[in-house]
């Protein structure tokens, strides 16, 4: 169904806001590894920046080997970032990483969610115990710069998740030009709170910094050892840097675009196809609009489902004297056929079988023929005297002959009580035949005389009684198969009568159109990854268009103009049934004794039924025998009682995959710095 399909769309939509607004508004959590069989007793990071902001980067990982069965390590470099900047903002960047590789030692490259993994070792080797120094090179081009009216160098060295204390850690920085003037700090995050300058010993001399981070007085005042990201983070005045690529693509921005084209157009559509006609206003309706069924109301008004139609229908046919609702107890409905067609009687055989005894005077000779004779010599076979209750056609036939020419004596025939018997049952026929004529005149005379049957009134009635004119509802297995049939001849109804065709078929479309928004959307989001962050907020306007998208096609079905009125005549309907007044009621009880029961179905699929029941409480009415109960819980008790077939299904429930190498960030523009483990 079509509210399904756009349920699910809500819903996978719901979920994406969660993580994209998380991902957007919230910062990484702190990725946590096991540097399994391995210390890091000394991490040297040499940073060569060329003026267009190119670094070239060399780390040199001193490993302390203390468990055997390990062929070396893997080291993780992401491509976005983030870096805040000395005034507190946060920017967002992506840097281009080219020619990455281990000096000295076999390596593989690999990239795992837009970080690019460095797998060092070999496969066929073990390390062995005792200290090992990998030497790691790459170009990081950070790109244009992004600060406004003031240049800064901010690199995040060593990375955040080894999962071992960092040692004797160092950085030497070459910078394109002079630096010995300008302010330096080093923090151990990516936002500038923990400022770690007493903990690092350093210089500057012209272009150039050394480093040292001090870890025992790290240690001994923070009671913790360096296991994050060191920052080093330089000051500049503006023009510093000069040039710098721009390292976004055009794919993000491309899909971001044709989200807002599609909103744009599915808007025009809506305007087109979608947005309402004039409503109408009726006066005020005491009776079903248009003579329509209790079943017909619901599904215009509401599109109750087809199960609670039926149940209405039910009550309906109480109220209109064709059934006989008894509710043996909460659990039991038992229904009787009040207005079932007369069963034509069926002329019965006499009771009494002729019998005829007969005696053997003589044997058979030749002047009887070769039938005749076989038959004496049959019926003779054993003794004389037989009584004959089988074959008495064949022997009538000769009977006549034999008795005649004495070769047979009839001793006794009963003959004459088989026919008083057969006159009897023919006479007793005919008297039932003609009361059944005359119940075949009184039912077609009640049927020309009252009330009539609608065709989903006949739908059910018709299914209630296939087996017998008494049922119980919750032993009737294959009443339930009316639902489809009742919902059929709705749809092929009213479907495009009430609600405009070609407004429909858009609707549909736009549960694809928009499914295919949140598919770009991912592409964008999450596959492409490519959009300059100073655009960032196009993938939030993007995201809200999907949601236009959603809007749209839940409003994009409108009626017809006779559709608009019949609603309206629908509504004011209900609404009298709310607020009608007891003297009012009274009126219509006065002209109509059964007015309360012939709109009780209607009330229970426009779910006002309570209040309805409600309002009759003090009003005296007739007692309606063809129902035990007119209560709420008689709705429910049906509800309960009417026979479905269970479908048992299963689901699976859906797994996570790691990024593996002890990273805990999955997504693109991880802000992590990097890191690694042992393999």
């Amino acid at each position: 169904m079509k509210e399904i399909k756009v349920l699910i769309i809500f819903s996978v939509c719901c979920i994406l806001a969660i993580f994209f607004f998380t991902h957007i508004y919230t910062s990484s959590e702190p990725n946590t590894s096991t540097a399994d069989g391995f210390t890091i007793s000394k991490y040297k990071v040499l940073l060569n920046v060329e003026k267009n902001n190119k670094v070239n980067v060399i780390e040199e990982i001193t490993t302390d080997w203390y468990e055997t069965g390990h062929h070396g390590i893997y080291k993780f470099t992401p491509e976005w970032l983030e870096y805040t900047d000395k005034n507190g903002k946060t920017h967002k960047r992506k840097s281009i990483i080219s020619e990455y590789k281990a000096i000295g030692d076999k390596y593989f490259v690999s990239k795992v969610n837009n970080k690019y993994r460095l797998q060092i070792g070999s496969s066929s080797k073990e390390v062995d115990l005792g200290e090992k120094t990998y030497t790691v090179a790459y170009q990081y081009d950070m790109g244009k710069d992004p600060y406004k009216k003031f240049d800064e160098f901010i690199f995040h060295a060593f990375g955040d998740y080894w999962g071992t204390p960092i040692n004797n850690a160092s950085i030497e920085l070459n910078m394109p030009k002079n630096i010995e003037k300008y302010p330096i700090n080093f923090f151990t995050d990516k936002y500038r709170k923990n400022n770690v300058n007493d903990f690092v010993n350093y210089y500057t001399y012209d272009n150039k910094l050394i480093a040292n981070f001090d870890g025992e007085k790290y240690k001994n005042e923070k009671n913790q050892s360096l296991n994050s990201s060191l920052t080093v983070d330089v000051e500049l005045p503006e023009g510093y840097f000069e040039g710098g690529s721009w390292n976004y693509g055009y794919k993000s921005l491309s899909l971001c675009i044709i989200i807002v084209l599609i909103t744009v157009w599915q808007f025009l559509r809506w305007l087109k196809y979608g947005k309402d006609l004039p409503k109408y206003v009726d006066d005020i309706e005491y009776y079903p609009p248009n003579n329509l069924d209790s079943a017909e109301i619901g599904y215009i008004y509401g599109k109750q489902k087809s199960k609670k139609l039926t149940i209405s229908i039910i009550i309906d046919l109480a109220s209109k004297g064709f059934i006989k609702i008894d509710e043996l107890d909460k659990k039991q409905i038992q229904i009787t056929n009040m207005h079932s067609k007369p069963k034509k009687p069926i002329k019965n055989k006499p009771t009494q079988t002729r019998q005829i005894t007969i005696k053997k005077l003589k044997e058979s000779d030749d002047f009887l023929n070769s039938k005749e004779s076989m038959l004496m010599k049959y019926l003779f076979r054993h003794e004389n005297i037989i009584q004959l209750d089988t074959n008495i056609d064949t022997f009538l036939e000769v009977k006549d002959k034999l008795v005649q020419n004495k070769y047979i004596e009839i001793l006794n025939d009963n003959l004459k009580e088989v026919l008083m018997d057969s006159e009897n049952i023919e006479n007793k026929y005919k008297e039932e035949l003609k009361e059944y004529d005359k119940k075949m005149i009184e039912y077609n005379n009640s049927k020309l005389n009252g009330t009539a049957l609608s065709k989903i009134d006949e739908m059910v009635y018709q299914k209630l009684f296939v087996y017998s004119d008494v049922i119980i509802l919750s032993e009737h297995e294959t009443f339930y198969e009316v639902f489809k049939d009742v919902d059929t001849y709705l749809k092929d109804n009213y479907e495009n009568l009430v609600n405009d065709e070609k407004s429909s078929k858009k609707a549909k479309q736009s549960i694809y159109i928009t499914l295919s928004t949140i598919v770009i959307f991912l592409f964008s989001f999450f596959i492409f990854q490519d959009l300059d962050p100073e655009i960032n907020t196009l993938y939030i306007l993007s995201f809200i268009c999907i949601f236009i998208n959603i809007f749209l096609t839940f409003i994009m079905k409108r009626r017809t103009d006779y559709g608009e009125k019949l609603i309206s005549k629908i509504k004011s309907f209900r609404n009298f049934l709310i607020t009608a007044e007891k003297p009012q009621l009274e009126e219509l009880v006065s002209e109509n004794p059964k007015y309360y029961y012939n709109i009780l179905p209607y009330t229970y699929v426009l779910n006002i039924s309570k209040k309805w029941i409600k309002k009759f409480e003090n009003i005296p009415m007739p007692i309606e025998n063809n129902i035990s109960t007119y209560s709420v819980d008689l709705f429910n008790d049906f509800n309960s009682n009417i026979h479905i077939p269970s479908n048992n299904g299963s689901s699976s429930g859906g797994g996570c995959s790691s990024c593996g190498g002890g990273c805990s960030s999955c997504g693109g523009g991880c802000s992590s710095c990097g890191g690694g483990g042992s393999w």
